[in-house]
């Protein structure tokens, strides 16, 4: 059982360390501050149609969706980021 807690605690921290990257490189600076769950409530968990066409890949939600501008702005700050491939 020691190997699968140190195991668990190395994997936690991993997501820990990947979700701050996240935060500091697509999260709007309002929602920076935010609780890893309040994130996955706002950006996660919102119902959506993917289309594809020729030219265009579109999520289509629903018109009442609380979180919209939140998921839009991370979005498109995650299509800003400048990805370096060595």
């Amino acid at each position: 059982t020691r190997i699968v807690n140190a195991n668990r605690l190395q994997v936690h921290a991993l997501a820990y360390n990947i979700f701050n990257w996240f935060r500091r490189l697509a999260l709007s600076a309002n929602m920076r501050k935010q609780r890893i769950d309040t994130v996955c409530l706002k950006l996660l968990k919102i119902a959506a149609k993917v289309v594809h066409s020729a030219r265009y890949i579109t999520f289509k939600r629903c018109s009442s969706c609380p979180y919209k501008n939140e998921f839009y702005e991370t979005l498109s700050n995650i299509g800003k980021l400048n990805v370096q491939l060595e």
